[in-house]
């Protein structure tokens, strides 16, 4: 009778798929000149462990021996879903962090001063650019030049956040996850962006949305609630109704109008009117008319990852891999 040898590489998988890292994904992170073969000699296996340790933010300690493995990622302000634990975001937040701490490595923009920025001074700038309002794409960029990298991040383990507000060694970073291809991420940037002018996070202090909406009531949450909408819209209250009944096509066209006359983007009038009134269906239909007046092309996500590339350079890095896995390119 012969007994299966279990290989150390296998059992240090094992003890990453009780924090919620399944084999499948840790392989995809590894570089690419790595084998498993490798871990079989305890310098290899101490070499695997370091690898790890670092990318998915896990004490390095309790990845050799018998200990049991355990996060080194900082203190979270999580605002979660009654039914979601905050247990179960961590693994998405280490890897988001992962993505944060390379895209830094790559990305060459020094981070402006932001003690004298508000919601109303970048609207401000932005609408001096001749636009005719305050899209996802127009606040992208501006992350990006004032030094915040925006990662729309596509890989990541359920569940997970749709915002990450996070800061590493003083630079802030905005991770963005939604799904939704159109209208949503504007106003996602723009509260991610408010937690992060508005002094909510630090290297030891992140803000993880695992919901962003218009209605929550924890005071942080309603000061980047207020923020989104002053930059967006103007007013920090900014709430859209209507005295009759509209349709999708109705509800298109009187946000056009609203929109070009007040130099609000049409896309989030639409789904705060729907937001407003609980009503999301009829914003939705009325979103798909507006990407047909409008001509969009590009979802939001598209826009996220095209803009990346453009001031990452993500070919010099040695974590090559584990980047274009996380962001999906």
């Amino acid at each position: 009778m012969t007994t299966k040898t279990i290989s150390p590489m296998q059992t240090l998988y094992s003890k990453l798929d009780t924090l919620g890292f399944k084999k499948s994904i840790v392989k995809k992170l590894l570089p690419d000149w790595w084998d498993d073969n490798i871990a079989n000699t305890p310098a290899g296996l101490q070499e695997a462990s370091l690898i790890l340790s670092k990318y998915l933010s896990i004490r390095y300690s309790s990845l050799i021996g018998d200990a049991d493995p355990t996060f080194i990622v900082p203190k979270h302000k999580f605002k979660h879903a009654s039914n979601v634990e905050e247990k179960d975001l961590t693994k998405a937040v280490a890897l988001s962090c992962l993505a944060a701490r390379l895209t830094l490595e790559a990305y060459e923009n020094e981070c402006a001063n932001l003690v004298n920025i508000s919601a109303k001074s970048i609207r401000k700038t932005l609408l001096a650019r001749n636009v005719p309002w305050i899209d996802f794409k127009t606040l992208l960029d501006y992350c990006w030049e004032i030094g915040i990298p925006v990662i729309f991040v596509e890989n990541l383990p359920s569940p997970k956040m749709q915002g990450l507000a996070l800061q590493l060694q003083g630079r802030p970073v905005i991770i963005l996850t939604s799904t939704r291809k159109h209208g949503y991420l504007v106003f996602h940037l723009a509260h991610e962006l408010g937690h992060i002018i508005l002094g909510h996070v630090t290297d030891d202090d992140w803000v993880v949305d695992e919901k962003i909406t218009e209605s929550d009531c924890d005071n942080q949450e309603l000061e980047a609630n207020k923020f989104a909408l002053e930059l967006i819209t103007g007013r920090s209250d900014a709430a859209y109704r209507s005295e009759s009944r509209l349709y999708p096509n109705t509800l298109a066209a009187s946000a056009l109008q609203v929109g070009r006359a007040n130099k609000i983007d049409p896309m989030h009038i639409v789904l705060n009117y729907g937001f407003t009134i609980n009503n999301m269906g009829l914003a939705t239909a009325a979103c798909k008319t507006l990407i047909k007046s409008l001509n969009i092309g590009e979802s939001d996500q598209e826009i996220a990852k095209s803009t990346f590339m453009q001031y990452v350079d993500v070919d010099s890095l040695d974590d090559e891999k584990a980047l274009r896995h996380l962001i999906g390119m």
